[in-house]
């Protein structure tokens, strides 16, 4: 998706869980209907139907299978969901699957990428 786009999907829902800054989670995680938050660290994969924000100072080290994705911080896995969208202070490292894609002006991105609806299945 090219342009600019004022706000996440995302942002307009409610936040119903959230990894604070300083707190490191080691393990797999699955995430409850709704949107969670990670500004953190978390270290393992995370499934589940819900949308997730990795925030500016979030990190994420391990698979990301969930329905949505908005990235302000960095993940280093690979990324399957729906929507996926990579904030100018983002970065992503690893290959993605997604049915959609914004890529905003000074994110990095390093991986594969492929696209279509095998990419449209989580959880």
């Amino acid at each position: 998706m090219l342009g600019r786009k004022k706000e996440t999907e995302l942002s307009s829902q409610e936040v119903r869980t959230i990894l604070g800054p300083g707190c490191l989670f080691e393990g797999n995680l699955t995430l409850p209907e709704g949107l969670t938050r990670i500004d953190g660290e978390v270290i393992g994969n995370i499934k589940g139907n819900g949308g997730l924000i990795v925030g500016e100072k979030g990190y994420v080290k391990g698979d990301l299978n969930v329905e949505n994705v908005v990235v302000y911080g960095k993940v280093h896995g690979n990324i399957r969901a729906r929507s996926l969208e990579i904030r100018a202070s983002g970065r992503v490292e690893g290959d993605i699957q997604v049915q959609e894609l914004f890529v905003e002006r000074g994110a990095i991105y390093n991986g594969k990428c492929s696209m279509g609806m095998e990419g449209s299945e989580a959880g």
